[in-house]
């Protein structure tokens, strides 16, 4: 036993084990931040179109509850300017997101609220993409006429 040279089989399938347990530690890192930055720039793309929506909202405050449950995964069909800014919604999401999967989720709410003695206009705007893998919700409140 003196003269014993190289490791037994019990070492060298316990060091296996203690490396792949560290290959499947790095892999599910590198995994979980692709998720995390996918959602970072779906949230960021989100944004840039919420922003243009709300934009939009501004100039036509009267008429804001008519965009109530909005929906502009499609292209919006007419030439009232309801249809006009959907169109160019959509086309804008369409740039951003690609077309839309069956769980995607590209809609417009409008409520009419009184806070502190002041009737308000809370818009909503929720965007599910990646199949409906990444939702993000963007708020404003618009003062009424």
């Amino acid at each position: 036993m003196k003269n014993q040279h190289g490791i037994s089989l019990i070492e060298a399938l316990v060091a296996a084990v203690i490396i792949g347990i560290g290959f499947a530690a790095v892999y599910g890192l590198a995994t979980t931040s692709t998720n995390m930055l996918m959602s970072s720039i779906d949230r960021e793309k989100g944004n840039m179109i919420a922003g243009t929506i709300f934009e939009d909202l501004i100039t036509d405050v009267p008429n804001l509850l008519s965009y109530h449950n909005m929906d502009f995964r499609t292209i919006g069909s007419g030439n009232s300017a309801h249809m006009v800014k959907k169109t160019k919604w959509a086309g804008i999401a369409f740039k951003r997101f690609g077309t839309p999967q069956s769980n995607d989720k590209r809609k417009i709410n409008v409520v009419k609220r009184t806070i502190d003695g002041k009737d308000v206009f809370i818009v909503t705007i929720n965007l599910a993409t990646r199949g409906g893998k990444s939702k993000n919700q963007f708020k404003k409140v618009f003062n009424a006429p």
